[in-house]
């Protein structure tokens, strides 16, 4: 395994110039037979010297490494790492301290640990444990070494190194999800009932009969065998996957601007930045992906270009490996207030099925609405269905051009 640092602290007296200085004074004492100030200051060099030499030897031929358990949790849930500390010496190491992370991550809960104090690693032993790091936010993160400091037994001298880790592990807190109602927009996409599914059956694709059973629709019944064998037999038709939900996340629309005169003119300035109702959104957006994508859904996720980031279309590409790849997406969106462009949009939006805006409120700022026509805006509502579904409210979004 990699070792990709190395740095330590000392004492004065176990460093290199206080060896030296303390060199300098034995001699000098031992000069003008200063015998009992010679005595104590080798027993001080002595000391330096033993400590200087285990702390700079502590974390020679041992490993540290680990590997990932669990790295794609949402908040709330328990981040798990195995590690593993590996004393190759003949000689036993008194402590060592395992540091996780270099800096914590905002998503980590203010409790964490994030230090592991093992002592007496034996000969040739090895330690393990299993490391659990509670998460309370969104966000991402990549693990890719681990630092351990060691060092000798009175405490004056450490050593710490760098081990890079043999996986480096993603980590990856997904946004909080709730219990969401998207009845609604599956009846805006394809016109189904929720116990569709989201699926239709398309009659222009026939795929053969069977029997009649209890549940089939009286719609597909084959009357041609009922008249020729007396027998209930329905037509059976290739389901097909109704279009695409897109949806685009309007970021501007969760801030404020004010206008400020100066020398050049009159400018926009940022007032302030929605923070908790930007993050309730994007909380909407991932229960929308995972609500539909239980009822055979396809999603796509479209963020505007922001702080030097073009454009950015993620395309679900598939029912079954589009949860982890949107809500990744979304768990890693940092957005500070920067001024946000759809440039382009208009021209991809082809395809892209029913688009609905994830916006503040059922305006959205100037840059889409003149990109995104025929658009919905889904608008947060703490209303309940009862059963502890929250329900989405669909406002049409009218441009200024349409209707004039």
């Amino acid at each position: 395994m990699k070792q990709d640092g190395n740095s330590g602290s000392r004492s004065y007296f176990s460093s290199l110039a206080g060896i030296l200085i303390l060199t300098v004074l034995s001699i000098l004492s031992a000069y003008f037979r200063f015998i009992n100030l010679t005595v104590f200051l080798l027993a001080v060099l002595a000391i330096g010297i033993l400590s200087f030499v285990w702390g700079k030897l502590s974390l020679r031929s041992v490993e540290v490494d680990a590997h990932s358990i669990s790295c794609n949790v949402f908040p709330d849930e328990n981040i798990q790492f195995r590690l593993e500390a590996s004393n190759g010496k003949v000689l036993p190491v008194l402590w060592i301290d395992i540091r996780y992370f270099d800096e914590k991550p905002n998503f980590l809960a203010d409790d964490v640990e994030l230090t592991r104090h093992v002592t007496w690693l034996l000969p040739k032993q090895s330690a393990s444990w299993t490391a659990e790091f509670r998460a309370h936010s969104r966000g991402v993160s990549v693990m890719q070494s681990v630092m351990a400091t060691s060092g000798d037994g009175f405490g004056l001298c450490s050593e710490t190194r760098e081990y890079a880790l043999s996986e480096p592990a993603m980590i990856v807190v997904y946004p909080r999800v709730f219990a969401v109602d998207t009845d609604p927009l599956i009846r805006m996409n394809s016109g189904l009932l929720a116990s569709d599914q989201g699926c239709m059956e398309d009659n222009t694709f026939f795929k053969g009969i069977h029997d009649y059973h209890y549940g089939d629709s009286t719609r597909n019944i084959n009357w041609r065998v009922l008249a020729a064998q007396g027998k209930l037999a329905v037509n059976e038709y290739q389901p097909v996957v109704p279009r695409l939900v897109t949806f685009v996340l309007d970021l501007m629309s969760f801030t404020s601007w004010r206008e400020e005169v100066n020398n050049a003119g009159v400018s926009m300035v940022l007032d302030h930045v929605f923070t908790q109702e930007l993050e309730d959104m994007i909380s909407l957006t991932a229960s929308c992906i995972l609500s539909l994508t239980r009822k055979k859904v396809c999603c796509t996720l479209v963020l505007p270009a922001f702080g030097g980031k073009e454009l950015h279309i993620v395309e679900g590409n598939g029912r079954e490996e589009q949860v982890p790849l949107l809500l990744t997406e979304l768990a890693g969106l940092e957005y500070n207030g920067e001024e946000c462009f759809f440039q382009g949009l208009a021209r991809a939006s082809f395809g892209m099925g029913q688009i609905h805006l994830v916006c503040k409120d059922d305006n959205p700022s100037k840059q889409l609405d003149c990109e995104v026509p025929g658009a919905s805006a889904i608008v947060r509502t703490a209303a309940s269905d009862g059963n502890g579904r929250r329900m989405i409210r669909f406002d049409q979004i009218r441009r200024s051009h349409e209707g004039s």
